[in-house]
């Protein structure tokens, strides 16, 4: 499934209203583009942004800031 940017723009709104927007503005770049290829695969896999859950968008959101790429874990390179 090709991710117009409809769909990607809405599922960054649904990101953003779940986890919040001062949650997402403390993210790093590297973590921010893991967590948007992130959804991007459960879009791809569900078909439809009303699909993906508050509990995938949290999950991602959980593993990519805490076990994949934690901040503490890369700011020796910033």
């Amino acid at each position: 499934m090709i991710i117009d940017k409809k769909q990607y723009d809405a599922l960054s709104r649904k990101a953003e209203k779940i986890i919040g927007m001062e949650t997402v503005s403390q993210m790093s770049d590297a973590q921010l583009g893991l967590f948007n290829k992130a959804l991007d695969r459960i879009l791809a896999k569900r078909g439809s942004v009303d699909l993906v859950t508050p509990a995938e968008i949290e999950g991602q959101y959980e593993q990519i800031v805490q076990w994949v790429l934690p901040t503490s874990a890369h700011e020796h390179f910033l």
